[in-house]
């Protein structure tokens, strides 16, 4: 009796001393079922193969540019479109491929630290890119983009893509999906580094909203329709209204653009659920 007790008491000891680390060395581990990363920059080749498409059929691929943006960075366009997929990316199962950081600037090239790629090259480039990434198996191809300019070729490519691949994409302009969103949040529609980009940019990284160099109304201008009858590269302005009058920054509060950041990435989320849920009741799996 005296010896099973001793027994008792040394087991209990050692799963005293060795029972925390057992505990923190198994939740250390990713779990079987997820990726150690949604990053595809991050996998390894052989965690890739036993991903894609087994578990994972969804990739988000976010496109932008580098361009003038009033007294936001230069490179909103690529922060917004990131910082929405990397919040969306583990509720829709999806993977994150390394994001397009160059574009078709257009009208506001000339400014410093701005870069243009002509639509030729970025199709022939774009086009590599997703073929690459039907190759490896994806079957949902989300294109999530930050830069307007570039809008048409992204359709005309999504549309080719699906259609010769016989795969499923659907491409996203945050912004006018948002538009919505803006107009009841700020009471005025957005525009070019206006109320809802700076929004957007203040809640993924305040460090890059520089309000000091704010000035006012002086940075800003209309974008002009071609029945305006004028237009003018460079821009006069790096803060581009939709509509006259309408979208100029004006509240510096954290927490109300972390608030339309959220709804904005709701709706975009919300979209791709549906998308996805209505591909496989009609049998695009």
């Amino acid at each position: 009796m005296k010896a099973t007790l001793a027994v008792l008491m040394f087991l209990t000891l050692l799963l005293r001393l060795t029972g925390p680390a057992i505990a923190q060395t198994s939740s250390s581990q990713p779990s079987s079922s997820q990726p150690s990363s949604r990053m595809m920059d991050d996998l390894n080749w052989k965690e890739f193969g036993q991903l894609v498409p087994a578990k994972i059929k969804t990739v988000i691929l976010t496109v932008g540019t580098l361009e003038a943006h009033g007294f936001i960075n230069n490179g909103a366009d690529n922060t917004v479109p990131q910082s929405i997929a990397a919040a969306i990316a583990p509720d829709i199962n999806a993977l994150i491929a390394p994001h397009i950081p160059y574009g078709i600037t257009d009208i506001l090239a000339p400014y410093p630290g701005s870069l243009y790629i002509p639509p030729d090259a970025f199709r022939i480039y774009l086009r590599a890119v997703l073929e690459g990434l039907v190759k490896n198996g994806f079957r949902n191809i989300i294109i999530l983009n930050g830069h307007g300019p570039q809008v048409g070729v992204l359709q005309e490519l999504s549309n080719e893509i699906s259609l010769q691949h016989d795969v499923n994409t659907l491409l996203i302009n945050w912004w006018i999906l948002a538009n919505p969103i803006t107009r009841e949040f700020f009471g005025e529609d957005g525009g070019h580094a206006t109320n809802d980009e700076t929004a957007m940019v203040q809640a993924a990284n305040p460090k890059l909203v520089h309000w000091e160099l704010f000035t006012g109304k002086d940075m800003a201008s209309a974008l002009p329709s071609p029945a305006d009858g004028w237009s003018a590269t460079p821009f006069p302005s790096t803060i581009l209204m939709y509509t006259d009058g309408q979208g100029l920054p004006k509240d510096k509060s954290q927490a109300k653009a972390e608030e339309y950041s959220k709804k904005v990435i709701a709706k975009v989320e919300a979209l791709i659920k549906d998308t996805m849920q209505k591909w496989e009741l009609a049998g695009f799996k």
